[in-house]
């Protein structure tokens, strides 16, 4: 059996994902998400099952799952593993969420192929690797499926989603990807991203296969922002 070391604590584990039990178990893992986007529901709230926007304006994907609320420490984490290329914390990361994946689509009339977010390329040439591609590797290993690095781009270099609003997000991505195969239909996909925050960029992919004819869109991401 290897031994680990904590990237948290520092203290020796046998789990495989590299963090100790008591680390891992302080993680914080959704409590009450949206069944169709992740969005955490307030526990005294209106809403029981599905979030108001859910509600009145569904998205084109069929469901989005995650495996932690985007806050401390996750948030510091997935910082660590996009922007100083700390691989180690991705590929704990992406094992957990893996862990959650196991059964998730023990229903689905067909085999999911995983669709990581697509990078412009020069956004990849610039940090070098496109994390959601590795996540979706790792996914592949743990779940027994195939991933399509080349079937999306991302044919438009958009400004950086960060710091901007809801509307802003979608507008900034508009025909921002396209399939380089439309004629080869996936009848499920499941995109896969690090972190969700509007649904902005998982939307307007989903929106994409949507069109293309694909039956089934889902969404597994590190973590949701609520």
């Amino acid at each position: 059996m290897m031994i680990f070391e904590c990237p948290l604590c520092g203290s020796s584990t046998q789990n495989a994902h590299g963090l100790c039990s008591e680390c891992d178990a302080l993680l914080p893992r959704p409590l009450r998400p949206c069944r169709r986007c992740s969005a955490e529901l307030a526990a005294q709230g209106p809403w029981r099952d599905y979030c108001e926007t859910c509600l009145l304006a569904p998205p084109s994907f069929d469901r989005c799952l995650t495996a932690f609320q985007y806050v401390f420490p996750v948030r510091e984490l997935i910082a660590g593993f996009k922007f100083r290329a700390d691989f180690a914390i991705g590929r704990t990361l992406a094992l957990l969420l893996a862990a959650r994946m196991a059964n998730a689509w023990s229903d689905a009339q067909d085999t999911p192929v995983l669709i990581p977010v697509p990078l412009h390329r020069s956004r990849l040439r610039a940090r070098g690797f496109n994390q959601s591609a590795l996540i979706a590797e790792a996914l592949a290993a743990q779940c027994n499926l195939t991933v399509s690095r080349q079937h999306c781009r991302r044919v438009r270099d958009t400004h950086s989603q960060r710091g901007l609003r809801a509307a802003e997000r979608g507008s900034n991505l508009q025909h921002a990807f396209a399939l380089n195969n439309p004629d080869l239909v996936y009848p499920h996909v499941v995109i896969v991203d690090d972190v969700v925050t509007t649904t902005a960029t998982i939307e307007e992919v989903a929106r994409l296969y949507r069109r293309a004819g694909t039956r089934r869109i889902d969404v597994a991401c590190l973590a949701r922002v609520s």
